[in-house]
C-alpha cells in the first residue's frame, strides 16, 4: 500500500521543489514578493511530511525498522538532514522575520541538500538497475 502512495508525495515534492526554486530566482529578482516563495515551501514541506512518513511506513512494513534500515541507511540520513534543515528554515523565519539573510541562507542550504538528496537517489536507483548488476542479484 505504502510503495502506491509514496511516489505521490515523492514526485510531488520534487514538482514544488522546482517551482520554488523557480519563485526563489523570482523573488532574487524582485518579480514575485517573498510571502509567494514562502508558501510554496511551506507547500514542499507538506509534500516532503507525507513522503517521510510513507517511507517509514513502507521501510518498517519491509525491513522492520522505521528508519535507519541498512539498505536505506543513506537515503534516511540525507532525508533526516533535509527535514532538519527545512526546520532551521521555519525556526529563521518565524524566530527572526526581519532577517531575509538568515532565512534565505537556510532556505538555500536546505534547498542544496534537498537537490543532492534526489540526486543520490536517483543515482542509487540507476546503479541498482543495471542490467550486468540485476544479473548478479538473481545469480546471488
Amino acid at each position: 500500500m505504502w510503495t502506491a502512495i509514496h511516489p505521490i508525495f515523492a514526485i510531488g515534492q520534487l514538482g514544488v521543489f522546482l517551482v520554488s526554486v523557480v519563485l526563489l530566482v523570482l523573488y532574487v529578482l524582485h518579480v514575485v514578493a517573498f510571502p509567494v516563495v514562502h508558501l510554496s515551501v511551506l507547500i514542499k514541506i507538506g509534500f516532503m511530511a507525507g513522503a517521510v512518513i510513507t517511507g517509514s511506513l513502507w521501510e518498517h512494513d519491509v525491513y522492520g525498522k522505521w528508519w535507519f534500515a541498512h539498505e536505506f541507511f543513506i537515503e534516511d540520513v540525507m532525508t533526516l538532514n533535509v527535514v532538519l534543515l527545512h526546520a532551521g528554515y521555519l525556526v529563521a523565519v518565524y524566530g527572526w522575520p526581519n532577517n531575509p539573510a538568515a532565512y534565505l541562507s537556510m532556505l538555500g542550504l536546505a534547498y542544496l541538500v534537498y537537490g543532492l538528496n534526489v540526486g543520490q537517489y536517483i543515482a542509487s536507483h540507476l546503479r541498482f538497475r543495471r542490467p550486468e548488476r540485476l544479473a548478479e542479484d538473481i545469480a546471488a
